[in-house]
């Protein structure tokens, strides 16, 4: 196999870490709300006076909790540093490019909060074209999911007129099982990858998430 139809296949598999490790990030990364002196409980004369000084409470009306209730998440669209295109990522979802550290990722996005102390998130990055791409990303499956793991090729989606096939890899990434989907998509003698990484939780729900992704994806070049 000659190195420029090789290249991808290595390339996939980094991108697949990369997803699982950089740009997952821990839970333990928030930060976390610690309880400052001006805030922190009222000793019992506070209480007491607060006490006296409470009115009389009731339950708010349909009006008040409609008025208190949470916005709605909005989605933010995104353009891909190569200028190439834009997409709209999930709502609620951020814009997480300045967590990877790695010239080829043109866009990145995570969810707002982990599950099971993970962060789903989507990442697409620019790799050398390939003129085979149903074969070379059957191989790229196979090896992802390696000995031990599992692989389902999925049928190929459209994105913004261009033909993407993909696949979906279940495996164990630095001790923890992940589902991750890559759909790779070639346009003018370019290929991107794009990968939905996420725990097998979130998995049944995150699928149609990229969906979306991909549904939003205009072509700007």
């Amino acid at each position: 196999m000659s190195f420029t139809s090789r290249r991808p296949l290595a390339r996939a598999g980094v991108v697949a870490l990369l997803a699982a490790s950089v740009l997952a990030g821990c839970a333990q990364e928030e930060p976390t709300e610690d309880v400052s002196p001006s805030t922190s409980a009222a000793t019992s004369e506070d209480a007491a006076t607060s006490t006296e000084a409470a009115p009389s409470t009731s339950r708010p009306t349909t009006d008040d909790a409609a008025t208190t209730s949470a916005a709605p998440l909005e989605s933010v669209t995104v353009r891909a540093v190569d200028k190439g295109f834009e997409v709209t990522l999930p709502a609620g979802w951020a814009d997480a490019s300045d967590l990877v550290d790695d010239k080829t990722v043109q866009v990145a996005g995570r969810a707002p909060e982990p599950v099971d102390g993970f962060y789903t998130n989507i990442l697409v990055t620019k790799e050398e074209y390939v003129s085979n791409l149903t074969s070379a990303v059957e191989r790229s499956a196979k090896e992802l999911a390696g000995e031990d793991g599992e692989f389902e090729m999925l049928e190929p989606a459209k994105v913004d007129g261009n033909t993407s096939p993909g696949y979906t890899i279940v495996r164990k990434v630095e001790g923890r099982t992940l589902h991750q989907t890559q759909r790779w998509i070639s346009h003018d003698k370019t290929l991107y990858v794009v990968t939905l990484s996420t725990v097998g939780s979130e998995a049944r729900t995150s699928a149609p998430l990229l969906d979306d992704v991909l549904d939003s994806w205009t072509w700007t070049d």
